[in-house]
């Protein structure tokens, strides 16, 4: 039978217009969130993005570590066989959760009022809240302290750990968060000491990023630790022969610059506490590698539109199921170890 065709105006079907708002709402908070030059599918990511979960079911996701050979092996011709050496796996489990939001219009008096096109500017500012959400959440779980909106009472889609003991470094002559003063400043010199401490132990080591084939690190700092630092003359020194404008691997874009292979950025949303000693306000820096951070996205985002009060209010809403988890290995099988990030505290005090 021949294809009869039909005639009319061509219509885009409802389903595929949310779907694309869901979508391109959720990619724009992500594109528009300070993490996202870190984020990417590759384990060489420091933000790295499992999508697994996305394409079936389930709630978790296993993230292995395959350890290092550390045996001797034999030599000459000894007998090999029965003597190999045992292949041993450390493993990271990211859980899914949800996560809602959405805004209402007052009503269609409301909208006759100004000329904006509030119904468009729902998606703006739904995009806006997922890219800071996604920022505070980030800082939250490598930095162990709660996001700000934890305040309010909502219930948190992850888990906040503290950083492991072997993963914490204090300014100064501080050996606790309580006995940080304002005199502990950041500089150049932590700076060093971070990298050193990631490279300590070969088995637990932070993993570098290779970029050009060159190992390199990541760190993260506040406004006032960046103030602190630019009074540091080794800083302003070592600017002066560093060359990074040519770079165009998006971890050195924005970067106030490099030191010792660490590639050094300043973000607001860098958490302070008054946690120093009298109160002093305490950067929590981050020194980050590879891995430090798991993002597991679970099924498509949903947006869904609604009306209320006989059809005089509109309202939209966003909807996503994803995982947060800062990497930890138990490479004694023991203890846990932050995989991918040493927090570094620091005094920061306000000008």
């Amino acid at each position: 039978m021949a294809y009869q065709p039909t005639f009319g105006n061509t219509t885009i079907p409802n389903e595929l217009i949310l779907k694309a708002w869901a979508k391109s709402t959720w990619d724009f908070g992500k594109k528009e969130s300070y993490f996202n030059k870190f984020m990417g599918n590759s384990h060489e990511n420091i933000i790295q993005i499992q999508e697994d979960l996305s394409r079936g079911k389930g709630t978790s996701i296993e993230v292995s570590l395959l350890m290092p050979l550390n045996g001797a092996g034999v030599i000459e011709d000894k007998k090999l066989e029965d003597n190999e050496e045992k292949m041993n796996y450390r493993s990271c489990t990211v859980y899914l959760s949800r996560v809602r939001n959405a805004v209402r219009l007052a009503g269609k008096f409301e909208e006759q009022k100004t000329q904006e096109k509030m119904r468009s500017d729902m998606r703006k500012v739904l995009s806006a809240w997922l890219a800071r959400y996604f920022d505070l959440s980030i800082f939250a779980v490598l930095t162990g302290t709660n996001p700000p909106f934890y305040a309010t009472g909502v219930d948190l889609p992850y888990t906040i750990e503290p950083p492991t003991a072997d993963r914490i470094l204090y300014a100064g002559s501080a050996t606790s968060e309580s006995g940080i003063t304002v005199a502990d400043v950041f500089d150049t010199t932590l700076i060093g000491k971070a990298r050193r401490m990631a490279q300590e132990d070969e088995l637990t080591a932070v993993k570098p990023i290779r970029i050009n084939g060159r190992d390199t690190y990541v760190m993260v700092i506040d406004p006032y630790q960046a103030r602190d630092l630019r009074r540091d003359p080794k800083w302003l020194e070592a600017q002066e022969h560093a060359n990074i404008r040519g770079e165009t691997n998006p971890i050195f874009s924005g970067a106030m610059g490099i030191y010792e292979g660490v590639v050094i950025h300043e973000c607001l949303r860098v958490p302070r506490t008054q946690t120093g000693s009298g109160s002093a306000t305490v950067g929590h820096a981050l020194f980050l590698g590879a891995q430090a951070c798991i993002l597991a996205e679970g099924t498509s985002p949903t947006w869904t539109e609604d009306t209320f009060d006989y059809g005089n209010q509109f309202g939209v809403s966003i909807d996503r199921m994803f995982g947060l988890k800062k990497s930890q290995f138990k490479y004694d099988n023991t203890n846990l170890t932050d995989f991918g990030v040493i927090n570094v505290l620091t005094s920061s005090a306000d000008d």
